[in-house]
């Protein structure tokens, strides 16, 4: 398998062979390559260069469901979310798989992430055009643009409440 691979010295290099001898000083930890980074996926895209920026650029994330589940999700892509994806948030440093810091516990980083989405809260967003939208996520990207102004949503509204009633009218 082709690998990303965090060097000692803290670079991140892309191994085509999975082997990391570019990492002079030896290998803290790898992990696999972005899909169209493995030598043996027909999706392969033989680009050095553009595989070793995409190994920079991968970032766990914490993702909202769109089902209401919060998952963890190394590799950044959400899969976990079987219903789609509601909203994404940057997993904290100690779950970048990326990160010399990285703990390498889904479980606490799971546990991680849903204590970072619990504090996102649902909003109601001024837009710039003057209209007014519920944003579940708080994220406001129905506005396209950043809103004239945020209000935290009534805590029915609240995707994170236990009386949740989701019906974006209604909120």
């Amino acid at each position: 398998r082709s690998m990303c691979c965090l060097c000692g010295d803290g670079h991140v290099v892309y191994s085509r062979t999975g082997s990391c001898k570019k990492c002079n000083g030896g290998t803290d930890r790898s992990v696999d390559a972005p899909a169209k980074c493995q030598a043996r996926s027909s999706g392969f895209i033989d680009d050095s260069a553009e595989c070793t920026a995409s190994c920079k650029d991968e970032r766990s994330m914490c993702c909202l469901c769109g089902d209401g589940e919060t998952v963890y999700s190394r590799t950044g892509s959400c899969k976990k979310c079987n219903g789609g994806t509601d909203s994404t948030y940057e997993a904290p440093l100690k779950c970048q798989a990326r990160s010399s810091g990285f703990i390498d516990d889904s479980a606490e980083c799971t546990a991680t992430c849903k204590t970072v989405v619990s504090e996102k809260r649902s909003l109601c967003c001024k837009c710039g055009s003057g209209k007014v939208v519920f944003s579940k996520s708080g994220s406001c990207k129905n506005c396209n643009g950043t809103p004239d102004k945020t209000y935290e949503a009534p805590e029915k509204c609240q995707a994170r409440s236990s009386g949740f009633i989701d019906d974006s009218a209604e909120c």
